[in-house]
């Protein structure tokens, strides 16, 4: 399989938190670099790819190592129950390295190799989800997914460097292409009108203009993070991990340069936000995923 790569997808939150988990004091300054604090770790096989949906179910996707290889995908209904252990439903998908659930929470999920499509999960009620179809058209090892406020989605399709947009996925398949990368784009997070893409190869994310007709205007700014890999945006706090590089590193979309960032070391693929200051990151190597409050 080609380095695994995982991105993240920036979703709505309903989620509540005990208070342990949340740091209650709002955050004076709404443009301030903030840190990660670690704060607890649930054991999770292979943890992947991660989402949050509008009604707060939470979807951990596994990591099963080889070409074609069926993994699964666990639902939780709330934070609570993503803590203890407790799991609603398990889903299938092949290579299925990431996820987005739309604002009605149903959940898409890239099904990376041998598919090479968009898997569909039906919300029938309750988090309980059912098959609905597969979306393939010559995509090349689909990738990021993320939807904007508007619930179009957009694909990040790694082996032809396009931005793909669908204005209508759970209904129709029709989608257009909106942007044209190097190849090697991994992740996708849209916080209203700003996408923010990585690129694995040119070792960079990129922020971008989304324009209210769905297509895309300026790079307006961009960083280096080698092997760029998943990112996840809430306010402005922008998180963006890189697995082979054993990073994960936070900016403030205020001041989203180089020279104002904080770093730190794990080995994390997907990450999603919980809540506004609690992260949720992937960390496959040692089979868990860890939460960290940022202040």
């Amino acid at each position: 399989m080609k380095n695994l790569i995982y991105f993240l997808i920036l979703g709505a939150f309903a989620v509540s938190c005990s208070d342990d988990d949340n740091d209650s004091n709002p955050v004076a300054d709404a443009c301030a670099l903030l840190g990660l604090t670690e704060n607890t770790a649930t054991v999770q096989n292979s943890p992947c790819a991660i989402a949050v949906s509008p009604a707060g179910y939470i979807a951990v996707s596994e990591f099963n190592g080889g070409y074609g290889t069926s993994a699964k995908i666990r639902i939780y209904t709330s934070y609570d129950n993503f803590k203890s252990g407790t799991v609603k439903q398990e889903l299938t998908a092949i290579a299925p390295e990431a996820m987005a659930f739309d604002k009605d929470n149903n959940l898409y999920i890239s099904e990376t190799e041998q598919v090479a499509g968009i898997k569909v999960y039906d919300h029938i009620g309750d988090g309980a989800y059912a098959y609905k179809k597969v979306i393939q058209d010559n995509f090349n090892n689909p990738r990021g997914l993320a939807f904007d406020g508007q619930n179009r989605l957009y694909l990040a399709d790694d082996g032809t460097g396009r931005i793909i947009r669908f204005n209508d996925p759970f209904n129709s398949d029709v989608h257009t292409t909106i942007g044209n990368w190097d190849v090697g784009i991994k992740g996708l997070a849209i916080n209203g009108n700003i996408m923010y893409v990585t690129n694995y190869n040119t070792n960079s994310v990129g922020r971008n203009i989304l324009k209210a007709d769905g297509t895309l205007d300026t790079i307006d700014a961009a960083v280096n993070i080698t092997k760029a890999t998943d990112v996840s945006v809430n306010g402005n706090t922008v998180v963006i991990t890189s697995y082979e590089n054993n990073s994960v590193t936070v900016f403030s979309n205020c001041n989203f340069s180089d020279a104002s960032k904080n770093t730190y070391t794990g080995k994390v693929l997907g990450t999603a936000f919980v809540a506004p200051n609690v992260l949720l990151t992937a960390n496959l190597d040692i089979d868990q995923v860890k939460t960290f409050n940022l202040k």
